[in-house]
């Protein structure tokens, strides 16, 4: 029965592995949507929402581990030599698992980064966009106030007849 457990345990180490990989494999993507001339914002948000799924699929996995470790926990440090094949393989899934999870928070924070100086320079651009929408409109205003619609200045005017 209790190897039942080890068992549940070194499957949800795989399958933790699995969606590691499905969540670098998204990472990846967005970052190569990141470097496009143009990025595709629908495929950015998609990329960030799958993503988002596989955290909590990840984070589903994580308590199903911890519960079922919590029951086999003392059987498994009293019998370390009983189950030592198992132990070994979570160890290796573990640190895989843990490499993996260090390679997608540092991918993660470039891509962070990224989509900031994204947003920033887009920001940077409307703003520009806007500052000169105003002065066309100010440039505009004045010279419509310099000589209004259907008057002739005088100063255009010849003085001598």
């Amino acid at each position: 029965m209790k190897n039942s457990y080890v068992n549940i345990l070194i499957e949800s180490l795989k399958e933790k592995n699995d969606v590691l990989d499905e969540i670098a494999a998204a990472d990846a993507l967005q970052a190569e949507l990141f470097k496009a001339e143009e990025p595709d914002l629908d495929a950015i948000r998609k990329s960030q929402d799958r993503i988002g799924e596989l955290a909590e699929k990840l984070d589903k996995l994580n308590e199903g581990f911890e519960s079922v470790y919590e029951r086999v926990r003392g059987e498994l440090k009293n019998n370390k030599e009983l189950y030592r094949d198992e132990i070994i393989t979570m160890q290796e899934l573990i640190s895989t698992i843990t490499g993996k999870s260090v390679k997608i928070e540092a991918e993660q924070s470039r891509n962070r980064a990224n989509a900031e100086r994204f947003f920033k320079d887009r920001k940077d651009s409307l703003k520009g966009q806007r500052n000169t929408v105003q002065k066309i409109n100010i440039y505009a205003n004045q010279m419509h106030n310099v000589v209004p619609r259907g008057q002739i200045d005088a100063t255009f005017l010849d003085k001598k007849k």
